[in-house]
């Protein structure tokens, strides 16, 4: 080794504390990356794959796909959803109001206003579990299942 290049202890000590800090840093990033297997997340699109639910009738030439946007994240429990039907080439969608109640697993979907009142109107009320990608949502006998989309598929 050549003398001229020899890392003094500073220097080295400095390596060390740089390298020790990014250590930190990229485990302390990973650690807040949920496990997706683990920690149901309820945001984004979803595609109804199967429904027996007269709101999201399933037939042949007919697509549902159902926006949350961010979904349930820092406490909040309530938004829009964009619910697009689509019946090639046609394409119609809707805004609708969501709220979800945790300490039952209940989503609630309706509309967020009707005339003449200030309150959302229910329009259906299920029991949502959340598996991996999919998600169900039962009320009653009709069962709704959601599952993410594929790239193609919207």
């Amino acid at each position: 080794m050549n003398p001229k290049h020899r890392p003094t202890p500073l220097r080295r000590a400095a390596g060390v504390i740089a390298l020790a800090g990014a250590l930190l840093v990229s485990t302390a990033i990973a650690s807040d990356i949920p496990d997706e297997r683990s920690s149901f997340r309820f945001s984004g699109i979803y595609k109804v794959s199967s429904s027996n639910d007269p709101m999201f009738p399933a037939a042949p030439n007919r697509e549902y796909f159902l926006d949350f946007g961010k979904g349930i994240h820092d406490g909040k429990l309530s938004g829009t959803v964009a619910v697009s039907m689509r019946q090639n080439p046609n394409v119609k969608v809707r805004l609708l109001a969501w709220q979800y109640f945790p300490e039952r697993g209940v989503l609630v979907i309706g509309h967020p206003y009707s005339e003449g009142s200030q309150k959302a109107v229910v329009r259906a009320a299920w029991r949502m579990t959340g598996l991996d990608n999919r998600v169900v949502f039962e009320r009653g006998n009709y069962t709704v299942s959601l599952r993410r989309p594929a790239p193609g598929d919207y």
